[in-house]
């Protein structure tokens, strides 16, 4: 079977999203474990479904994620409950107040302007999260960053994740799909700003820094036989 038909890349991809999309329900339960499954899901579905890892097995790539990203990310999770029990409670207040007076309308504008940028901000938490290793505070700012850096993007980005839950709401199985699906639709854009910031400041990975790592992971070996095999490959590429 020739696997690189583009039929067969179709299949694999669809399949792997599946699984992906099961992982992240199965892994989302506990609640406040949502925004690290959301981080795993987003990594796994840029860098293994349909990025440079693409043919590797999608289970692992989405555990180390996963496990990576649990702490800050329940951490986030409950920060996130607080700030939607406190958007809810604010919009329901200016709702009740909002025809008695014009602060009251003020108000409510207030409220949705907040909840707006709520709304933005928490989509682009996962992402971030899954990119940067930093702390909670900058994993916030930087998420509040790209959100308001192209607002019509982030419109848009909101607008999906709300089709995404009208979808499920309507079609439960969609749930089995959709949400790789939106981590699919959302990823290019963001994965080249977080590239571009990251180059800006001085936060990304020197590449041969990287495959070193991978090398040293993957086959076990010491620093010192890394160094010995570069050193006699560049030797045998002298003498040819």
């Amino acid at each position: 079977m020739n696997y690189n038909n583009p039929f067969i890349k179709m299949l694999e991809s669809a399949a792997n999203m599946l699984i992906v999309s099961f992982l992240w329900l199965l892994f989302s339960l506990p609640l406040v474990t949502v925004v690290s499954s959301s981080a795993a899901l987003f990594h796994t579905t840029n860098k293994i479904i349909f990025g440079p890892g693409r043919g590797k097995g999608v289970f692992k790539d989405f555990f180390d994620s996963y496990k990576e990203n649990l702490i800050p990310g329940i951490k986030l999770s409950l920060i996130i409950l607080v700030c939607i029990a406190f958007v809810a409670e604010g919009l329901w207040t200016g709702y009740q107040i909002w025809r008695i007076s014009i602060w009251g309308m003020l108000y409510m504008m207030l409220g949705i302007l907040i909840t707006f940028v709520f709304v933005i901000t928490l989509v682009h938490i996962p992402p971030v999260l899954s990119r940067f290793d930093a702390p909670i505070s900058s994993i916030i700012r930087m998420a509040v960053y790209f959100a308001i850096r192209k607002p019509l993007r982030s419109i848009l980005f909101a607008f999906l994740f709300l089709a995404m839950i009208y979808s499920i709401e309507a079609f439960p199985l969609a749930l089995l799909i959709v949400p790789a699906v939106y981590a699919d639709l959302i990823r290019g854009p963001l994965d080249k700003d977080m590239t571009l910031f990251a180059q800006e400041h001085d936060l990304e990975k020197d590449s041969e820094q990287e495959q070193e790592e991978e090398l040293l992971e993957e086959e076990g070996l010491s620093a010192l036989d890394l160094e010995e095999r570069f050193a006699k490959e560049e030797k045998k590429g002298k003498d040819q």
